[in-house]
């Protein structure tokens, strides 16, 4: 671990084979997960995925975006996605090398930039929960919160490499744990079975929508930054709005705080 230690920012340990493997498939079908194209993508070009919401799983972003059970290379040919984790993952052995080798990376600023400024070359697309912890505890059935507002770092980032940012929103993403809330830790979860980490069935769709192409600013001001990141929430509010009444989310007001 100490030798491989850069490995995490440095781009992972990809293998088509472990991707492929068909026990993703029947996870994938337990709920089942389906990953949705609105647009094609250029493999020229390099990319920001921000993932909404963060879940209590995050089961849409990890069948979707680590994996080929939705055939991700299928529907964007030429890009490879790489979800980007806490750097505490990787201190796990064994469980390291199985998220390395299924393109997971450190969510960190040098990671990122590995991806985003043509080190490995074009047709990268880092995946980043933007909301995190903080978006996590959010987390509520039947409701979509998205801590958004003051997230802009990885707006930063696509300023400074000139990479297209993607608005990725994935319906049902809530619904695999109930919250229940109790006067010792607050709020406690419960899924499927008598001892409740089985994530309850319900149905999960991805949407990947349309990129925000971003000429490249070495050095960007605050207030390019602030509009790049006003573009972005409405481009999330006008997909979230488009697609919402498809998947039983027609009545789910989105709040973005």
């Amino acid at each position: 671990m100490y030798i491989d230690r850069y490995t995490p920012v440095r781009g992972g340990r990809w293998s088509d084979r472990l991707r492929q493997l068909s026990i993703w498939s029947i996870a994938s079908n337990y709920f089942p997960v389906k990953l949705i194209k609105t647009e094609d993508l250029d493999p020229k070009r390099n990319y920001i995925f921000g993932y909404h919401p963060h879940g209590t799983a995050t089961v849409g972003a990890g069948i979707n975006f680590l994996t080929e059970a939705t055939h991700f290379s299928t529907l964007f040919p030429g890009i490879r996605p790489h979800l980007m984790g806490l750097h505490t993952n990787f201190f796990y052995p064994f469980l390291r090398d199985l998220f390395l080798s299924l393109g997971e990376c450190s969510v960190s600023r040098e990671s990122c930039q590995y991806f985003l400024n043509g080190s490995s070359g074009q047709g990268d697309a880092v995946v980043i929960v933007t909301g995190g912890m903080k978006e996590l505890y959010l987390t509520e059935y039947q409701r979509m919160i998205f801590y958004l507002k003051k997230r802009k770092g990885f707006i930063r980032l696509a300023l400074e490499n000139g990479a297209s940012l993607v608005p990725v929103i994935t319906f049902g993403e809530n619904e695999h744990y109930r919250q229940y809330k109790n006067w010792i830790s607050n709020r406690w979860i419960w899924g499927r079975s008598i001892v409740g980490y089985l994530p309850l069935r319900h149905a999960v769709t991805t949407v990947v929508g349309t990129p925000i192409h971003v000429n490249q600013i070495i050095d960007p001001s605050q207030t390019d930054i602030d509009q790049l990141h006003d573009q972005y929430l409405q481009a999330v509010e006008q997909l979230y709005n488009t697609n919402k009444a498809n998947y039983g989310f027609e009545n789910v007001k989105l709040e973005i705080i």
